[in-house]
């Protein structure tokens, strides 16, 4: 399916454009405008809603600018109410309507991850506390081991250490490159490395104890 609905961010209302209700309703975009223009307080009453102006095409001699309405579903809603039924209109209809609903979908999928990961990124800072406590309390003369734990259980995880996902993800804390799942994973493995030092367990074995199996 062509892009017919976009969205500035993920706290903005998708939108599709006058332009491209015109292309594929077959209703000239003269047509569009004109009934927008007539009925503007109303669509204003249906929510905001912006514009833009045309570009000419690259290579053309210009051209007179038109506005480029930015619609919303409900805009949309109410500017085929305003069309005729042609076989056209209400095919595209039915396929704007879909796509309004599959990006909105996407967009709740998003948020949603978005949501989850901030949650698991305020617990992993709790857990990163408890292990540098663990570490403190129970491994005080070794001043590499934090950097070690803390390298395995990204390693373990991610296959990756911070450093290389720093790297590959261009971002300053590791944390960042993880998603909600792997945010929980890496919670599980630090509880698991406080608790395997905690009954006196060393590096190579805390190591064995929560590698993946192969």
């Amino acid at each position: 399916m062509e892009d017919l609905v976009f969205i500035h961010d993920f706290k903005s209302e998708p939108y599709t454009t006058s332009d491209i209700v015109s292309e594929f309703s077959g209703v000239k975009p003269k047509r569009i405008r004109e009934l927008i223009t007539r009925h503007f307080n109303d669509f204003e009453e249906l929510g905001g809603f912006s514009f833009e102006w045309s570009k000419p095409m690259k290579g053309s001699q210009g051209g007179r600018p038109h506005r480029i309405y930015q619609l919303t579903e409900t805009h949309v809603t109410f500017l085929f109410s305003l069309l005729d039924n042609t076989p056209q209109v209400v095919k595209f209809n039915l396929l704007i309507a879909k796509a309004f609903k599959e990006l909105k979908k996407r967009v709740a999928e998003q948020q949603q991850e978005i949501a989850n990961k901030n949650l698991m990124l305020e617990r992993n800072r709790k857990t990163n506390k408890d292990l540098g406590q663990v570490i403190h309390d129970y491994l005080p003369d070794n001043k590499y081991a934090y950097s070690n734990y803390h390298t395995l259980a990204y390693k373990t995880v991610t296959g990756f250490t911070p450093k290389q996902l720093r790297t590959m993800y261009h971002v300053d804390d590791a944390q960042d490159a993880l998603t909600s799942e792997q945010l929980e994973q890496i919670e599980t493995v630090r509880h698991a490395i406080a608790s395997l030092i905690i009954i006196g367990q060393d590096y190579r074995t805390i190591q064995q104890a929560i590698s993946k199996p192969a």
